[in-house]
């Protein structure tokens, strides 16, 4: 028969630790009788293989008398044993065949092991094999041993659960007749070798996160095939019906009575892409853009954009009903000009448009266009200098903007009038400015040299 292929399923969870606390009576049955209570204590670590054997650590630490009344020629026999051992073993969990339930509330577990021990007795009153006085002393042996044994356990709940055991321990080798400090080579009163028993309770607790499982010997084996087999039975049966016929079986159809022909979503409702409360069977706009509201049909009531044509009607209809305020052009800016020049700059003009247009919205009015110069020249070449200032702007403004001549009274004042009272260079009084005209009269040009070509030389007491 051949393999089936494919992966397979385990049904073996991953399950907790289990660590151990015990404690109980240990005694030796040997040639010299046990005597109660002797104590005992440790710990162990468990860790399941399946759901029927797991495999064991056991630390232990004990102490235990043995004790024999004198009688008649035979002297008292004492001995003290200290005992320290780790074991290895295997456990079976005996009732866990069953599967009628989940989980056990009682396990009853069987046990073997190999370890090594190291005890130390102190014996007295011991007479030799080889006849002669009572003798006290020491036994003492590290030596490897069987151990094997049975016990129950109870669950408490998922997290922790209580042990009672019982473990019979055989030292292997020369020292197995010497638990007790007697050796009884050949004599008829117990076996060749001694035994120490260990019957305790332990506390013992399950380690791991909340998703492992207890440990397997706990569980039901068939406690995941069940589950599996359970789940299979609670999903619906498939049932392919879709009323509204729009591709979305009932099942899982949120809308099952959505109109015919109309787009739907992964669920089977109604779809309406751009969310303006019109769906889209209906929409003759489906993607409307956002923001705007939208008509029964669907579709955005978005305003038609502005065009060329509409922003030069809009600055042209403003320009249009600007008026020069009655009595005065208001502020006109000053010209401003280079060191020992009279070229307009280019950055000016922006200035002498403005001027310009003021001038063109009252056609009655003129005004005084006075030069001026900064305190780095003598007065008359400063005289000359800002008279040339003041010709090129009156040039200027009838040659490129039309300004009629006749209406541009040209003055200067040279060094006298500074917005900036320092001497030396300074922009700011190196400028042309503007005043409505009421009496004043044209300004010839005055006496001195051309002002405004070439370079300064010497200074403003010595002349150039």
């Amino acid at each position: 028969m051949a393999e089936p292929s494919g992966a397979t399923r385990s049904f073996t969870p991953n399950d907790k630790w289990e660590l151990g606390i015990h404690a109980g009576v240990p005694f030796i049955s040997g040639d010299i009788d046990s005597k109660f209570p002797g104590f005992g204590g440790g710990l162990h670590l468990r860790k399941a293989f399946d759901h029927i054997f797991s495999f064991r650590l056991v630390g232990l630490y004990a102490q235990v008398e043995n004790e024999n009344e004198a009688a008649g020629s035979v002297a008292q026999k004492i001995s003290e044993t200290t005992w320290i051992s780790g074991t290895a073993q295997v456990v079976a969990t005996l009732n866990n065949f069953r599967f009628n339930k989940p989980y056990k509330r009682v396990l009853v577990n069987a046990f073997m092991g190999v370890g090594v021990n190291n005890f130390s007795t102190d014996y007295r009153g011991v007479v030799e094999q080889t006849g002669g006085q009572p003798q006290a002393g020491t036994s003492e042996g590290t030596n490897a041993h069987l151990d094997f044994g049975a016990g129950l356990q109870f669950r408490i709940n998922s997290r922790f659960n209580i042990g009672l055991e019982h473990t019979v321990t055989s030292v292997l080798g020369k020292n197995s007749d010497l638990l007790d400090g007697d050796e009884n080579v050949g004599i008829q009163r117990t076996t060749f070798a001694d035994f120490f028993h260990y019957p305790h309770v332990s506390l013992n607790f399950n380690l791991g996160g909340a998703d492992r499982s207890e440990p397997l010997y706990w569980v039901n084996p068939l406690t995941q095939v069940a589950d599996a087999i359970a789940a299979l039975e609670a999903r619906p049966i498939y049932d392919p019906t879709d009323t509204d016929a729009d591709g979305i079986i009932d099942a899982i159809d949120e809308e099952d009575n959505s109109p015919a022909g109309a787009r739907v979503d992964t669920k089977g409702n109604t779809m309406d892409s751009d969310n303006d409360k019109v769906p889209d069977y209906q929409d003759k706009e489906p993607f409307s853009p956002p923001g705007y509201t939208v008509n029964s049909e669907g579709v955005a009531d978005v305003p038609k954009p502005i065009t060329e044509a509409d922003v030069n009607r809009i600055v042209d209809a403003k320009l249009a009903a600007f008026k020069v305020p009655s009595g005065g052009f208001g502020f006109l800016p000053n010209v401003n000009f280079a060191l020992n020049s009279y070229d307009i700059p280019y950055g000016e003009y922006e200035k002498l448009y403005y001027v310009a247009s003021v001038l063109k919205q009252d056609a009655n009015r003129k005004i005084v266009v006075t030069g001026h110069a900064d305190k780095t020249g003598p007065a008359d070449y400063n005289n000359v200098l800002s008279y040339n200032r003041a010709k090129a702007v009156v040039e200027f403004l009838a040659a490129e903007h039309m300004v009629d001549r006749s209406r541009l009274v040209l003055n200067y004042k040279g060094e006298e009038a500074s917005i900036i009272p320092v001497n030396g260079a300074n922009r700011v009084n190196r400028r042309v400015d503007f005043a409505p005209a009421n009496t004043e009269t044209e300004m010839a040009r005055p006496a001195g040299p051309e002002a405004g070509r070439g370079r300064f030389r010497g200074n403003k007491d010595a002349g150039y």
